[in-house]
């Protein structure tokens, strides 16, 4: 989100326009249970805009009244007084980039935010009433073992609902790839991380978490609804900059340029980057490689099918082998990632794709 005033009202004119355009065909398709603001941490904007966005959306969707209505937010945001009126606005689940408690690894990463910030935000966010998820990343720079089961000890303590971890992925950033080639030290081996992500997923089981998706963990009733839209292919609309969506059978993705967002909407039409209709088989593959980042898998006819007729003739071969091996495994009727086999996941949806 822009921190320029005169482009951020702009901002929230186009996309109440784009909820104008988009209000026809959303008209039929019933209740919407989910609303997720995110991308860009919408809890920087002032809290009336908030509220601004979801009585747009209210006046021009029907929103189930038990609907989740999700903010994403950054620890330095989270104020008395925001919370408040997010709130007031219908927000009734707060998800928080907490990252790490420890302030070398924040240092580390150049989040604006300490330790110390971090846990007021997880005390107000919880003592406010929300449900609260909170994230940390493993694999940090300066991050030991010790570290990462303090940090996770303490958003666990704090009381969310949600846990989201993920490991860091040090390619897609060059200088903690080059950071990380010239200071090895700095950094848990990657078996280090292996052995720390099973230990994690023993510590939540034993605190009173389910294991529902390769990154998430959630007490019963807390898994995430919006997120499990995506997994399970359920309708969804996205709008705002770079916003991507599956509705009436088709994917659909809005451009990444602000400033023709604007344009194209101001002009009157959704600023499109693409349209596909999704095919029959294009279907069956996302069933399988979105249906597997769950702990609930897939089902085994469903996978099989699709191994058996698949062009890469080593891929039945392949299958059979992450079976064998632990990497999968077959039970009542399904197919699913073992906690073990999750580590190598990228590997193996590499192949759906």
């Amino acid at each position: 989100m822009t921190t320029d005033a005169s482009t951020r009202e702009r901002y929230l004119d186009a996309l109440e326009r784009e909820a104008t355009l988009l209000e026809p065909e959303a008209g039929a398709r019933g209740d919407f249970d989910s609303i997720y603001l995110g991308g860009g941490t919408p809890s920087f904007l002032p809290a009336a805009a908030v509220a601004r966005l979801l009585d747009s959306f209210r006046a021009r969707f029907r929103i189930a009244p038990e609907a989740e209505l999700t903010l994403e937010a950054n620890p330095e945001d989270v104020r008395p007084e925001a919370i408040a009126a997010w709130r007031a606005a219908g927000v009734n689940r707060a998800s928080l980039g907490v990252q790490s408690l420890a302030d070398p690894e924040l240092a580390a990463v150049g989040r604006r935010h300490d330790a110390a910030g971090a846990r007021t935000a997880l005390e107000r966010l919880t003592g406010a009433g929300l449900s609260v998820s909170g994230d940390l990343i493993l694999g940090l720079p300066e991050q030991t073992a010790s570290t990462f089961r303090a940090s996770l000890a303490g958003l666990v303590d704090a009381g969310v609902e949600h846990v989201s971890v993920y490991l860091l992925e040090s390619e897609k950033s060059k200088s903690i790839e080059e950071d990380r080639r010239l200071h090895p030290e700095r950094y848990l081996s990657d078996d280090a991380q292996a052995e720390l992500w099973l230990e994690m997923g023993e510590t939540l089981r034993a605190r009173g978490f389910a294991h529902y998706e390769i990154s998430n963990w959630a007490r019963p009733g807390r898994a995430a609804r919006h997120n499990l839209k995506y997994w399970r292919r359920a309708p969804t609309l996205g709008l705002g900059v770079s916003a991507h969506e599956l509705w009436e059978g088709r994917r659909r993705a809005n451009v990444s340029s602000l400033e023709r967002y604007l344009s194209e909407l101001g002009e009157g039409r959704r600023p499109l980057a693409f349209d596909v209709s999704v095919s029959a088989a294009e279907e069956a593959r996302e069933e399988i490689y979105l249906g597997l980042r769950m702990t609930a898998g897939v089902e085994a006819g469903c996978i099989e099918t699709f191994v058996s007729a698949a062009e890469d003739v080593r891929l039945w071969e392949d299958y059979e082998g992450w079976v064998a091996e632990g990497i999968l495994t077959r039970r009542a009727g399904r197919v699913a990632f073992t906690e073990r086999g999750f580590l190598v996941s990228n590997e193996v949806l590499s192949r759906f794709v």
